[in-house]
């Protein structure tokens, strides 16, 4: 039980992480100008967030199939 338990709060913490990446992404957009660093930014926390996006979706796959077994 403590597996699961420590599965969904490692999944928590993907989330969060995407969360905040979606967050500053968003605030950087609002902007009405970019420099060309905010621009990398924002390709950067793109790429991380599809990153945890993709653990998270990993994670949950993973669970379902501990749960057939």
């Amino acid at each position: 039980m403590d597996n699961v338990e420590s599965t969904e709060e490692i999944y928590k913490q993907y989330q969060g992480q995407h969360a905040t990446m979606e967050r500053r992404i968003r605030m950087l957009l609002k902007k009405s100008y970019l420099t060309e660093a905010e621009e990398r930014e924002i390709k950067v926390l793109k790429k991380k967030k599809l990153y945890y996006k993709d653990l998270m979706e990993n994670l949950a796959n993973s669970l379902q199939r501990k749960e057939k077994h």
